[in-house]
């Protein structure tokens, strides 16, 4: 999904926020869950009622790669000012993580690429679907714990969907889930090879972590609809087939907060958005 847009030609408007947004992200006290989504175009805070989710074979809900609309919201998403140096994460508290002589595994917070895009921005419609509901992948989505890190680190699911947790190390780890909206769980995986399946049923950006190894944490990003993307290492997003209409667009970022956007497309018409993020001053 996160090719780069179409030519200018193509591109109907350009729009860009910056999003001058407190840091926060620790362990103690991680950034709050980006809004839930909703029926319809919203203005405030995240929205009160989410748009109907549904399990597999849910009568009326809208099938995994089925097209509703031919419309494409794409573009990329920013990071303004100097780039902050990767901070190096040190593991030699536990000697099956150390690597003695190698690199430093480098924190994932935070990733601006070459280009000055952001990386692991999640983007995402969160109104003007109205009340559809769409079934989620049957196929399961996978953590693992692997270098004594969390591979990768933001994933994105959908409500329902089963998320495959795997420990791929020589050590105990744990999977402790820091939901607000959903119901949490603390699993163990003592043992290599160990596995266990979970999944969420509200839209939210959720932390995990790992209770034996404190560098250890991740997000898992969980939405109700198809229409999201996540940036990798070119910034971009691209949200597929929306039917005509106005839309209310978020973007997130687990350090650098949200961002929104409200957006008109036209059937057929491919619409560029930017998001620009930056770190307030100090």
């Amino acid at each position: 999904m996160n090719r780069l847009p179409a030519p200018a030609a193509h591109v109907a408007a350009l729009v860009t926020i910056t999003a001058a947004l407190a840091c926060g992200g620790s362990a103690k006290n991680p950034t709050p869950p980006a809004g839930t989504s909703s029926a319809g175009p919203q203005t405030g805070g995240p929205a009160a009622e989410g748009a109907a989710s549904a399990g597999p074979g849910t009568t009326g809900a809208v099938p995994v790669g089925e097209a509703i609309g031919s419309a494409i919201l794409a573009g990329r998403v920013r990071f303004a000012g100097t780039p902050p140096p990767r901070r190096p994460i040190r593991m030699s508290g536990e000697a099956a993580c150390h690597r003695p002589g190698g690199d430093p595994a480098l924190a994932e917070d935070l990733i601006v690429n070459a280009d000055g895009t952001l990386r692991n921005v999640w983007v995402r419609v969160i109104a003007g679907l109205g009340r559809r509901a769409f079934a989620p992948p049957e196929t399961a989505a996978e953590v693992d714990q692997k270098g004594c890190l969390f591979v990768p680190h933001v994933l994105m699911v959908r409500t329902g969907q089963p998320i495959l947790f795997r420990n791929s190390d020589p050590v105990l780890h744990n999977i402790n889930t820091l939901a607000r909206l959903n119901r949490g769980f603390n699993l163990s995986l003592p043992a290599p090879g160990m596995s266990v399946t979970r999944s969420f049923t509200k839209a939210e950006a959720v932390r995990i972590k790992c209770d034996v190894h404190t560098w250890m944490a991740a997000w898992i990003v969980v939405h109700d609809n198809p229409f999201q993307s996540l940036t990798g290492d070119d910034g971009t997003f691209e949200l597929t087939g929306l039917p005509e209409g106005a839309y209310e667009i978020e973007a997130w970022h687990e350090t650098l907060g949200t961002a929104r956007q409200a957006v008109n497309v036209t059937g057929g018409e491919r619409r560029e958005v930017e998001f620009s993020f930056s770190r307030p001053a100090r």
